[in-house]
């Protein structure tokens, strides 16, 4: 609702925005002054209407530097590339980050100017990409869009609402994850997988030290592929983590069986060198090809992280020794990897 006063002769009235404005503005609120009452009254009528209408220009931003402005009036492409060049980099998902900035670049918001851009185009957007992908894949793409907005609006001081943070205020605005990912090994499934591993090519060899090392320790798949052949021998029994995705170091207890398989791959190694030498693409490739041919192909290689936590709490490990082994930080996201099967929730209630 608008205000109204006087003071030293003269008319000063405020008019509010409602909360269904969409469009960008300086501050909520704007005030004006004039000599007569008539000429206020007929601004604040026409400025409240425009306002409602969603027709309303605020002023003040014409008049502000242009340096503020700078991404305002420019395609959302510059500023979603500029992001990537100048923050992504400083983020421990880089390179996950990078490939997801490019596909932002290539869709059609990408080509409006921010100026342009609501949260109309964002509904556009998510419910194009729910016809293909998880409701988490397509939360993570929206959450990564809000943070380029919070890069321009407080870093940039470029005059835009969010529109990914209006799409919260929606009920169903940014999807919610289903239930977490409880896939196990089904019996057989193993040997199976261990089938496809036979033969002296260099992929089965790196295979043949990766599997069991995912399926024994439950380490995250970066921290296994990023293991240099220097730290195998450094602590009997564990490898060191220097850097994790919690970014703390931690030891990983290893079995018998990969720590053999890691010690004779990276036999004759420089103490610098990465022990597997097969780069992410390569490595997704080989393990579509592996896990059709031994008849799981909607296995993921983070499902062995699933089966390996869920294996190490069948067998008695308390919830702290779990958590040093996993690395993380709280119970409650732990307690997403220990998926009991029916035998194992039976056997731990009433033994075998």
């Amino acid at each position: 609702m608008a205000s109204i006063s006087r003071r030293a002769g003269k008319w000063t009235v405020t008019a509010r925005l409602p909360d269904t404005f969409k469009g960008p503005y300086e501050s909520p609120s704007i005030s004006s002054t004039f000599k007569s009452k008539r000429d206020a009254q007929v601004w604040i009528d026409a400025t409240e209407s425009a306002m409602r209408l969603g027709t309303w220009k605020d002023p003040r931003l014409d008049r502000r530097p242009e340096k503020s402005k700078g991404y305002f009036d420019r395609p959302f492409r510059d500023a979603i590339m500029d992001y990537r060049d100048k923050v992504t980099p400083q983020k421990k998902g880089a390179a996950q980050e990078w490939d997801m900035l490019g596909m932002f670049a290539r869709e059609d918001f990408a080509a409006k100017t921010v100026r342009e851009l609501s949260d109309d185009d964002f509904v556009e957007y998510r419910d194009k990409r729910l016809e293909e992908f998880s409701n988490s894949t397509v939360r993570n793409n929206l959450n990564t869009l809000s943070s380029i907005y919070r890069w321009l609006i407080h870093e940039k001081k470029v005059p835009a609402e969010n529109p990914i943070a209006t799409m919260r205020n929606f009920q169903f605005g940014i999807p919610q994850p289903k239930g977490h990912r409880e896939r196990r090994l089904k019996p057989g499934e193993e040997d199976n997988i261990w089938q496809q591993l036979t033969g002296e090519t260099p992929q089965n060899r790196q295979w043949a030290c990766l599997f069991p090392l995912l399926l024994d320790t439950g380490m995250r798949v970066g921290e296994a592929v990023g293991i240099l052949a220097g730290w195998i021998n450094l602590s009997k029994g564990f490898i060191r983590i220097p850097e994790t995705k919690n970014g703390q170091a931690r030891n990983v207890a290893l079995s018998d069986r990969a720590y053999e398989a890691l010690a004779l791959l990276a036999e004759g190694e420089p103490e610098d060198a990465k022990v597997f030498k097969f780069t992410k693409d390569s490595m997704d490739h080989e393990w579509q090809k592996i896990r059709e041919a031994a008849g799981c192909p909607d296995l993921r290689i983070h499902d062995l992280r699933h089966e390996a936590l869920s294996r190490m709490s069948a067998r008695g490990a308390d919830l702290k020794t779990l958590m040093r082994q996993s690395g993380h930080k709280t119970v409650a996201v732990l307690m997403k990897y220990l998926n009991p099967t029916d035998e194992e929730h039976r056997e731990k209630l009433f033994g075998k």
